[in-house]
Formats: structure tokens, sequence, C-alpha cells
């Protein structure tokens, strides 16, 4: 709640309450490393709170988990407005829950035409409004800490959660034993945090001896993960199929991607982004033979980051991403009310 505080901050004179919905008092005896009901905390803040949720005319949510108050609980009367979180292309991000919210705030037209093609997309259920973390990182202006004692390129290596597309489970740890044989780089290893905060669920495991080495900087889910503070502050990005990689692209640089599956991803729109960057299959020789090459082939890449940058996040010019998501917002709730006036039906 202190970091949304912080966000409001940015919004002089802004009505906004700040409320920490509670969960059950038996969730805080459970051991959250060893026991399964660590992945069940969404499920029970919905179920412990639903008099609260009954009481909204909408709720306006980045998560899709928020879909069984109507699902489940029964709640079909709570207009559901979906922002969206992260700007990927991984195809866990695009799902028949995309569909199932009654208007949708998108980034860019990126997100239109791949919701749309799916069938996911109704053309007056959304408003394209573009990125307000931008705005907020900006406003925040977070303090570029000095991680490193020299100026050797910084790599920020950024494996996402999924297993199944991750280059974590087949390749993080050779990741880590190459800087840590190789020190002309420096590296930060800034994962997605759910990959250490489900640790168990997802195998991440980290042995010490990678926290002790001068040029790797370790952070598994503080602040500075989620305000760009790494994105903002490296000079090359390696990942996989995380979203942050767009954000990383507000300052075109040098990108990396890890094929730790094998994937047939030409031409695959899940994996658009491995088009900004060089892909490689392997970490000896393949990642030192690309971070050689990194900042000398970049040009190559240059106009694509760029395009895919502004096709990836919409804007337009006297106005933010948050005021035209609240104007879409507001209007919409209104052309809702006339119409449920008019015509009163049960959304379900």
């Amino acid at each position: 709640m202190t970091f949304a505080k912080r966000i409001g901050s940015l919004y002089p004179g802004h009505r906004c309450t700040f409320q920490l919905l509670s969960t059950p008092w038996y969730y805080g005896c459970i051991d959250p490393v060893v026991s399964k009901w660590m992945f069940l905390r969404k499920k029970m803040v919905l179920r412990h709170n639903l008099s609260f949720f009954r009481g909204l005319d909408a709720l306006v949510s980045p998560e899709r988990n928020c879909m069984k108050l109507r699902t489940r609980y029964g709640i079909t009367d709570l207009i559901m407005i979906h922002t969206r979180h992260g700007a990927g292309d991984r195809e866990g991000g695009f799902d028949d829950k995309s569909g199932a919210f009654d208007f949708t705030l998108l980034p860019g037209r990126k997100y239109v035409d791949q919701l749309q093609r799916l069938g996911y997309l109704s053309d007056d259920r959304y408003a394209v409004i573009g990125w307000p973390k931008f705005e907020v990182v900006q406003g925040l202006k977070p303090e570029r800490p000095r991680l490193f004692r020299n100026d050797r390129p910084i790599v920020v290596y950024n494996p996402h959660f999924d297993q199944s597309v991750s280059s974590w489970k087949p390749m993080g740890l050779d990741v880590l034993d190459f800087f840590a044989e190789n020190r002309a780089f420096n590296l930060i290893f800034a994962p997605h945090v759910v990959l250490f905060k489900r640790s168990r669920r997802h195998r991440a495991s980290l042995p010490r001896k990678y926290r002790r080495l001068p040029n790797i900087h370790i952070d598994t889910g503080s602040d500075a993960s989620i305000d760009m503070t790494y994105m903002l502050g490296a000079d090359v990005y390696l990942g996989d199929v995380s979203s942050q990689v767009y954000e990383f692209l507000l300052k075109p640089r040098p990108c990396i991607f890890l094929n730790g599956h094998q994937v047939a991803w030409q031409n695959n729109p899940y994996y658009r982004h491995w088009g900004l960057g060089r892909v490689v299959d392997s970490v000896r020789p393949g990642l030192g033979e690309a971070l050689s090459q990194a900042f000398n082939t970049h040009p190559e890449f240059l106009e694509s980051q760029q395009k895919a940058f502004a096709y990836t996040f919409h804007t337009a010019p006297g106005s933010t991403a948050a005021e035209r998501g609240a104007v879409a917002i507001a209007e919409f709730l209104l052309d809702t009310r006339k119409e449920n006036h008019l015509n009163p039906v049960c959304r379900g």
C-alpha cells in the first residue's frame, strides 16, 4: 500500500482512498514457503471480502482472477474493467478471460489487433490509452543506485516465471555461471517477481555463491524490480518472454533472447519481440558471442525496436495515458448507466 500511496502523491488533489483488503485470520498462521495455500491468497481475498465487492458499482483491475467474483460468487451486476498488466507478446496473456470483462483499457494497437484476431474483443468494449506506468516512473524519478564500482557494461537478466516458456529452468544457472566467470560485464539478475515469490512452484533456488560476486547484483522482488530502475539503468537486455523488454525499449538498446525450449519462433506472434535482437540457443558459446557483438549489431535492430515500441504503446499530444484512461472509464460508465436506465438488464 505504501507504493500505491507514492503513486497517488503524483496526482495532487485526488480523492482516492486506500484500503488493504483482509484475509482470514488463519491465513497468517500458514507457512507461505511450504504450503500450497500460498497460491490461494487471491481466492481467499475475494471470498473474504464479498460484501465489499457487492458494494461497488465498478471494479477496475490489472489482473484477471477477479472475474471469479462473477463466475464463482455470483456478483453479476458489478461492472468489470480490465487494465491488463504487462505489455508483452506471451501467449498466456491472450486467453478467453481477456474478453470476459465489460471494458478493457489497452496500451496500444498491437493488443487490439491480437485480441480481435482471437475473437476476444468487441468494438465498443475497449479504449486504447497508452501506458500510464511510464508517466508514473517519470514522476517518481527513482534514484538510480550505483550498483557496481566500475563502468563496465551492465546486462539485466529478466527471466519469466512461466516455466513452459522461461529460460530459467533450462539455462538460468548457466547464465549466472557465465557472468561469474566473465567479469567484463556486470549483471543485474532481476527476474519476474513471481519466479521467487512462488519459488517452490517454479523450482527457483539460488545458490549463495552468486550473492557474493562483485559484478552480479541480485534482486528477486523489491520495488526496484517494478519501477523500471533496472530497465532504465542497464545497457543490454537479456531475457525470454517477459513484457519488460518493451519497457526497456523506452530507450532503445541491444537485446538478447534465450531460446531455452528450441522454439520455432519466427513468424510466431507470441514471440514477436524476438525479432528485436539476437536469439541464442545456448549460453556457451551463444551468449558470449552475442554479447561481444551486441553494441556493433544494434543499429540493425534499431528501426524494428522503434516500430515495435510505437505499435505496443499509444501516445497522443496534449494528454497523458492516465488522463485518457480516466476519461474512457468515465464515459463508459455513463453510457452504461444510460443503457441500463432505458433497458435494465442483468450483466451476467
